[in-house]
C-alpha cells in the first residue's frame, strides 16, 4: 500500500505509531481480562519482568519517537511528548525495577485500568493521524 503523505522520517513515525497505538488501544478495550492475565503473569516473573515489558514492549516506539519525531506544535506534540514520558517511564523502570514492578502490580486492579489505557493509546494514535493528514 502507497501512502503518499508518508514524506519523511517525520510523517513515517507518525503513520507508524497511527497503526501502533489504535490497534493496541482496541486491543486493550476488548480485551481487558488477556491484558490483566499478561501483565499479572509477567509481575509474578519478578524483576525480569521489568527487563520483558521494557525491552519488547517499550523501548523501541519510546526510542522512534524520541529520535525521529520532535515536533513541539499541533496535535503532533501529543505523540511527541508520549515518545519522551515513555522513555522516562522506561528509564526509571530499568534503574529502580522496585518502582517499575510498582507499575506492573496497577494492572492486578482489573479491566478498567486497560479500558483506561486502550483509550488514551487510541487518543495518542488519533493525534498521530491527525497531524499526518493536516
Amino acid at each position: 500500500m502507497y501512502f503518499p503523505f508518508v514524506t519523511d522520517g517525520t510523517s513515517a513515525v507518525q503513520l507508524t505509531m497511527f497503526f501502533a497505538c489504535v490497534l493496541m488501544g482496541l486491543s486493550h478495550i476488548m480485551q481487558p481480562e488477556m491484558w490483566e492475565d499478561y501483565f499479572t503473569k509477567l509481575h509474578q516473573s519478578g524483576n525480569i519482568a521489568i527487563i520483558t515489558r521494557t525491552f519488547t514492549l517499550e523501548l523501541w516506539p519510546a526510542l522512534i519517537v524520541v529520535a525521529f519525531h520532535q515536533v513541539w506544535s499541533g496535535p503532533a506534540i501529543v505523540l511527541t511528548v508520549y515518545g519522551w514520558a515513555l522513555t522516562l517511564k522506561c528509564t526509571v523502570s530499568i534503574l529502580f525495577p522496585h518502582i517499575g514492578m510498582r507499575s506492573l502490580e496497577k494492572a492486578q486492579r482489573g479491566g478498567s485500568t486497560f479500558i483506561f489505557a486502550g483509550i488514551a493509546l487510541i487518543g495518542v494514535g488519533i493525534s498521530a493521524g491527525w497531524a499526518l493528514l493536516f
